[in-house]
């Protein structure tokens, strides 16, 4: 690597200098999404609600780990989620204009659409990239939670790998859903893209 002089203004560099978006911290970036729903998809193999049947209170195995999981688990999911729809978004503007990375784009958008549901909105795209803009977006970020069909106040909730959006686009109001598993392969197919084409 070169280094230019000190008295040289880089600002006139003739070449494009896009952002830098670092692929292997995309790919991360993916991972720990998948794996903090995954986690809290496990929940219940810690929870031991069948005491009750012995006449003792349910509670957590673990329960300080329980509680550290299940108080920071959406935190990190939004945060995570924020990077990693910034950094997506970077780097499907850089490539706008490559041929083999629009079909790459259209191959995905065939095999894995939609990235998203509409509840509310007018014409919003169930594209990667329309995913990627509404979690940018979003004002309430809440991800969709199951309890295997138990009763209402039975079981233990987990997440689903949905998540609902909601904002505005100037005064309209929107609510989308969000298929994180989609998204997330999304994302990962096209980090082998970039690696693919070095």
């Amino acid at each position: 690597m070169a280094v230019r002089p000190p008295n040289e203004n880089p600002y006139h560099h003739p070449y494009v200098k896009p952002l830098a978006v670092d692929l292997e911290e995309v790919e991360r970036i993916a991972r720990d999404c998948f794996e903090i729903v995954l986690a809290s998809r496990s929940v219940g193999a810690f929870w031991n609600g069948d005491l009750e049947e012995f006449g003792e209170k349910s509670d957590w195995s673990f329960p300080s780990l329980m509680a550290a999981h299940l108080g920071t688990a959406e935190e990190r999911l939004s945060t995570s989620l924020a990077k990693l729809a910034v950094l997506f978004r970077a780097l499907d503007d850089q490539l706008a204009t490559d041929d083999d990375y629009n079909e790459c784009k259209a191959r995905l958008e065939s095999e894995l659409s939609p990235f998203l549901t509409a509840y509310s909105g007018e014409g919003i795209p169930t594209t990667l990239r329309e995913s990627c803009n509404k979690i940018i977006h979003c004002e309430d970020f809440r991800p969709v939670y199951d309890n295997g069909s138990e009763p209402r106040d039975e079981g233990v909730y987990y997440m689903t790998g949905e998540i609902e959006l909601e904002g505005r686009k100037g005064t309209k109001n929107w609510l989308v859903s969000v298929d994180l598993f989609n998204l997330l392969e999304g994302v990962m197919d096209t980090i082998c893209f970039f690696k693919a084409k070095g």
